[in-house]
This record gives structure tokens, C-alpha cells and sequence, in this order.
């Protein structure tokens, strides 16, 4: 991931009196406002059968489109428009999905966006949820994959850089394939880049059988490279005065070398009820899947259940980043939040009567008979009383610590990348340390609203079992506990640090956490003196408000090879002297002993090379693993779940090969076990 140019922009006036998007560099206009929609829908949506195509999608099935240019989004909107018009009518079946995946090498700023779509949002008020979902989430311009979830049953992937380059991975056989292609580059005459033979090349790799394609331009040279990359094209009527344009489709004989497409599971048991088994279940969920999220005792009540976790990214040198795991999954996360913030599972597409229950779960006896259970405990029965916050972006300050590289390297690495995700301060407030860095779209998760959110989607069932064993069978798995048989499609571990307990895989290193917190009350004098923003240097602080008391919560203490959860006052007294090295005005202020603070133990799963296991286990059909979060889970797991639900659903993924590569449980690295030193 490396920065990306802004598009150059020029606003010109057209003959109807509407201010228009430019670009000198191409020398052409974005669109025009009298027919640039129209155009959108003749061209693309109309050129590659898309309302006939959608109407007959099959129950669960997902439509996978793929874009050359993104520029304004217009044509994204307009293909929006085309799925919320036929579900509004009822032409779409169930649990259907729309993924649009583009490229963009000059992305437009965000306030350009924003102003090229203003008389859209006026004009066509149907475009507003859309536009205003594009705006909230649009990436900061770094290269790589931006994921970004427009409606429950829409999903953007927002590839930035050369076009080539993104959509190569996509024709590998790790992924899912595209159904329909846009090509809609600036004119081939001004931007030869986007109309080269090797990029015909790689969107056939990346294309289904049967896949189409369609374009506004007729050029001999074009016809001739879809040809000769194994596309049939067509020459139609083009748009409004325009004579032609082409269409083509790739015939299904051209991809006798594509692997299997897999078979979509309907049932998924999830084993461990943390961050990575909630935001798995509800990637899921999202996708029309009935989920069984299983734990031992109840909802983040391990590694994931402390009062607030903090997210904050932990960056490398900006040219790796797009591989880089902890940047990407914040630049992920981050979003994921603010849109769980807001989604209302009542609006979901992915419903219908046959996946409402969620009192009635298929569970076995031991005579492999199937009856009706009762869920044990659900959070979600008091989630829709009163909506509350999952995540509060408060900004952090960062120290960047620890840390080996001098000021002059930290202060370069933080220049390299957009103000918007981090910039330090010249005035520096904590003058002890080298760096005072702001990340102001970093801030604070609630583990507990988390839950309450993803555990009342309808298509999650929360089960207390102490499963102890996972059989696969032909068509599934049977997991087992002491007194009853769960039966699914697919089993997911995600149970942490005892993940290996429950099939042949890596068994990580066992870190003990503990976390101390200060209740302060209104009252108190010391209320005035908490930090008012989160702070992180080589452990973290951080205030929030709760039930009309203040709480300063720190942490956290690392001790490898303990497993016991025990609150313990040597940890208190480790927590509370890094805060007083780090922060010696707020720890002189606040006086906090020991005995005044509340706290809690748990146990993080690390492996050696600091990335979880995502993806299927080794030699196994029907059983997933996606664990090894150390203590980034809320950072780790909304990407991971993304990706462990594409190599479920046979989606294309969001990230590159690179970094699923890390994320293998069969890498290199995990053959060798730890040893109690390690």
C-alpha cells in the first residue's frame, strides 16, 4: 500500500447550467448531468442484461461486478438504484447480494466526491442512502483493497492504484470471480492504460464462465483485445448520438482450467462466542447463512470482554502496508464500526420466513435423532430498547511506542501517510516522549453493545455448549458436547487460545492480560483531571463515561505461559507504573492507589508471527479456523471475518495473495510447535 494521486480536478459549467467534474490530466469530463445517468444505464446495466440477470438470481446467490475507473461512482449508483428498484418490487429472491469491485487510479478527494454528486442527491433523492454510505465510508487514498459496506446486501470493494495490478489477484485461485465487467476508463485515445491487452487478459482470469462485459467505445484496437483474450465481443447501438459501443461475453469453454465453484454452506456452527466468533457469525448472517455461535459460558466473556477495547492502528512504512495486516484490518475496522453504529437488521435483505426463527435450533441427541432446543441466554433481548454506541471515534494520541527508530524515522513514517489517519504534533504536550501522534479516526469499542448488535440478527443462535469434539462427515460436521449433537454445514473454531483443543491445529503461545480500571465518580475532584482522549505508549489508557460514572481503564499487563484469570495487585501495580512512566502529570494528578482499582484477567492467543489462522484447517473438508488474534482482536477480526465468509461463499477477497498467504493456517511458519520458552 503505497499513497495515491488525488485526481485534478476542474469544475466546468455545461449547456444546462450544471457544474460538472473535469480532468486535465485525460482532457475529458466525469459525466454530464443531462444524460450522464442514462448513460450509466444504457451503457452498462442495459449492455450487460443486468435487470433480466438480477431478476433471476437464484436464493442466496451472490452477483459479483467488475469496474475499470470508479471515477464519480456513477455507475456503482446507478446499478444501486437498479437493486433497490427490484427489491422494492419483490424481484429479487432471498438473501441475495450485489458485490461491486472497482479499480481507481486518481480517486477523487473526498470533497470533490462529495460535490460531484451534490445535484444527484437533489435531482434523484432515491440515490441519497447510496451516495450518502459512499461519502461516509470513502478511503483514504492508499493503495490496496477498501472494503466498504453500503447497505446490508451491498458490498464495495474500492481497489486504488494501477488497474492491472489490483484485478491480477483476482484471477487466482484463491477467490471468487466476477459475473459482469464495466469498462469505462476515460477515452482509450487519452488513457491507453486501462485498454491494453494484458489487463483483457487479466479480466478474463478474473471472470465466471459466461461472464459479460460491456463498454461505451467501439475502438478497432479494443475489439480486437477482448477477442484475442478469449472474450466474444459485439458491436450495439451506442448512446445518444454516440453510433456504437461494444458488448461481449466470455464463453464457458474458455474456462475449462477454473477450479470447482464451491457450494455455498446454509448452516455454519461457530465455536467460540468472542470478537472473531461475532463479527464471523454476522459476515455470515449477512450473507443469508443460519449461524449457531456456540461458547462455554456466555458471549465475550474470554479474551474479548473487557470494559472497552481500544482501536488504534499499529503502521509499518506506508509502501508495504497494503499487505500489512495490522493497517489494513484498522482502515476495515474502523468503518465496520461506524456502520454497525447504524444498521438496522429490520432493513436486511438477506431475510425471509424460512431463517426467522431464531428460538428453534437442529440439534441432535445422541441417537442422531433431530429435535427442538431452547436457546439458553441471547444478548440481544434488550438490543433494540435503546440504541447504544458499539464504537466512539475519539481520536488517539499515539507515542508510537515501543518503538527502536529514532524521532527523525518515527516523524517520516507518520509524514508518509494522510493527516486523516495520522499527523504529529510540532507543539508537542507530552514533551517527554519523541512523538505525539494523533490518530483521529481511532477510539473506543463497547465488547458488550458489540454483542447485544451482532447477537440480534436473526440468523444468529447463541448455544451454551462446552464443545469437546468436531466429527466431519460427507455432508457436514457433528459437534459434541456432554449432552447433546449439533449438526451443520461447516464448523468455524474460534475459541482462542484452546482452538487446538477441538482439532489438529497450531497451538499458540498463552498470554495473560490483565486490565485495571479507576471508577470515578461524578463527585469526585479527579473526574476533571481524566485524559479526555485516549492515549497509548507502550501499554494504553483510556476514559470513558457509563451509567453516570466516569472510568480511566489501563492496560495491560503480558505475562506469557499463564493461563489462571485471577485479578492480581502485582498487575495492578505494573499497569499503574507505566502510566505513571508514560503519564507522570495524570498519574500526579489523579493519585490512584492500588487498592481503589478494579480489574480483569484474561488469556490472548499469539502466534510467532503475530498474524491469526484464517482459513480452512489442513486436510480437512468441512472445519475453518480463525483464531491467533493476540490482543488486536477488535482491530484483526472484522477484516478476517470478511474474508473467512469469501472463501466460504466463494466471493472475490479483499485483500491481495500476499497477505492471505500470512493468514494460512498451513503457512510455514506454524509447522514448527512452540516450546514453553518461545
Amino acid at each position: 500500500m503505497s499513497a495515491v494521486s488525488p485526481a485534478k480536478i476542474h469544475w466546468q459549467t455545461d449547456h444546462s447550467g450544471q457544474v460538472t467534474p473535469f480532468s486535465p490530466t485525460f482532457d475529458d469530463v466525469y459525466f454530464s448531468h443531462a444524460g450522464g445517468l442514462d448513460e450509466s444505464r444504457y451503457v452498462f446495466l442495459q449492455g450487460n442484461r443486468l435487470l433480466e440477470r438480477l431478476a433471476n438470481l437464484a436464493t442466496g446467490k451472490t452477483f459479483t461486478v467488475g469496474e475499470t475507473g470508479f471515477g464519480t461512482g456513477l455507475n456503482f449508483l446507478a446499478l444501486c438504484e437498479l437493486w433497490q428498484t427490484l427489491k422494492s418490487c419483490g424481484q429479487l429472491a432471498a438473501r441475495t447480494r450485489l458485490h461491486f469491485v472497482s479499480t481507481e487510479k486518481f480517486p477523487l478527494t473526498k470533497d470533490d466526491l462529495r460535490h460531484a454528486l451534490a445535484a444527484w442527491r437533489t435531482h434523484l433523492p432515491q440515490l441519497t442512502p447510496f451516495i450518502d454510505a459512499l461519502i461516509a465510508q470513502y478511503p483514504l487514498p492508499m493503495a490496496g483493497c477498501h472494503r466498504l459496506l453500503i447497505a446490508d446486501d451491498i458490498t464495495l470493494d474500492l481497489w486504488l492504484g494501477d488497474a492491472t495490478d489490483s484485478l491480477r489477484t483476482f484471477g487466482r485461485a484463491n477467490g471468487g470471480k466476477v459475473d459482469a465487467w464495466f469498462l469505462d476508463g476515460f477515452a482509450p485515445s487519452k488513457n491507453s492504460d486501462l485498454w491494453s491487452d494484458e489487463l483483457f487478459l487479466t479480466l478474463k482470469n478474473a471472470s465466471r464462465p459466461d461472464a459479460t462485459l460491456a463498454t461505451f467505445t467501439a475502438a478497432g484496437f479494443v475489439r480486437r483485445g477482448l477477442a484475442a483474450a478469449g472474450f466474444i465481443p459485439v458491436k450495439q447501438k451506442g448512446f445518444g448520438r454516440k453510433r456504437e459501443m461494444l458488448t461481449a461475453h466470455l464463453p464457458a469453454e474458455s474456462s475449462s482450467e477454473r477450479t470447482e465453484i464451491k457450494h455455498r454452506p446454509n448452516h455454519v456452527a461457530i465455536v467460540g462466542a468472542g470478537v472473531s466468533g461475532l463479527c464471523t457469525a454476522l459476515a455470515l448472517a449477512q450473507r443469508g447463512i443460519k449461524i449457531t455461535l456456540i461458547d462455554k459460558s456466555a458471549p465475550i466473556a474470554g479474551a474479548s470482554g473487557n470494559p472497552r477495547a481500544l482501536l488504534a492502528p499499529k503502521l509499518s512504512l506506508l509502501d508495504g502496508a497494503h499487505s500489512h495486516l495490522p493497517t489494513v484490518s484498522f482502515l476495515f475496522a474502523e468503518r465496520f464500526y461506524r456502520w454497525l453504529n447504524g444498521v438496522n437488521w429490520q432493513d436486511d435483505n438477506t431475510l425471509d420466513d424460512a431463517y426467522q426463527d431464531k428460538t428453534d435450533q437442529t440439534v441432535c441427541n445422541s441417537d442422531n435423532l433431530c429435535k427442538s432446543t431452547q436457546s439458553t441466554k441471547n444478548l440481544a433481548e434488550n438490543s433494540t430498547k435503546t440504541p447504544a454506541p458499539i464504537f466512539t471515534q475519539t481520536g488517539v494520541m499515539d507515542f508510537l511506542l515501543p518503538t527502536q527508530k529514532s524521532s527523525d524515522k518515527l516523524h517520516a513514517l507518520v509524514a508518509d501517510y494522510p493527516d486523516e489517519l495520522i499527523y504529529s504534533l510540532d507543539d508537542k504536550p507530552f514533551s517527554a516522549h519523541a512523538i505525539n501522534a494523533i490518530v483521529p479516526s481511532a477510539g473506543l469499542v463497547s465488547p458488550k453493545n458489540l454483542a447485544a448488535k451482532i447477537l440480534a440478527h436473526p440468523h444468529i443462535h447463541f448455544v451454551k455448549a462446552a464443545i469437546t469434539d468436531i466429527q466431519e462427515h460427507d455432508d457436514g460436521v457433528r459437534l459434541t458436547d456432554s449432552s447433546q449433537i449439533i449438526c451443520a454445514d461447516k464448523a468455524i473454531i474460534c475459541a482462542g487460545f484452546e482452538s487446538h483443543l477441538l482439532a489438529d491445529v497450531f497451538n499458540c503461545r498463552k498470554i495473560r492480560g490483565q486490565v485495571s480500571w479507576l471508577n470515578v465518580a461524578q463527585h469526585d475532584g479527579r473526574a476533571a483531571h481524566l485524559p479526555s482522549t485516549p492515549i497509548k505508549y507502550d501499554g494504553y489508557c483510556a476514559a470513558f463515561s457509563e451509567n453516570g460514572a466516569q472510568t480511566l481503564l489501563i492496560g495491560a499487563s503480558f505475562v506469557r505461559n499463564r493461563t489462571d484469570t485471577d485479578v492480581r495487585t502485582d498487575e495492578h501495580e505494573f499497569n499503574l507504573q507505566k502510566f505513571t512512566h508514560a503519564l507522570p502529570e495524570y498519574a500526579q494528578a489523579l493519585d490512584i492507589k492500588v487498592d481503589e482499582l478494579g480489574g480483569r484477567a484474561s488469556i490472548r492467543a499469539q502466534t510467532p508471527d503475530y498474524h491469526p489462522l484464517v482459513g480452512q484447517i489442513a486436510g480437512s473438508q468441512h472445519r475453518y479456523a480463525l483464531y491467533g488474534m493476540g490482543s488486536k482482536g477488535f482491530s484483526f477480526a472484522p477484516l478476517c471475518a470478511q474474508i473467512m465468509a469469501a472463501l466460504l461463499c466463494d466471493e472475490v477477497l479483499p485483500i491481495d495473495d500476499d497477505l492471505l498467504a500470512k493468514l494460512s493456517p498451513a503457512r510455514p511458519r506454524l509447522q514448527t510447535p512452540l516450546t514453553d520458552n518461545c
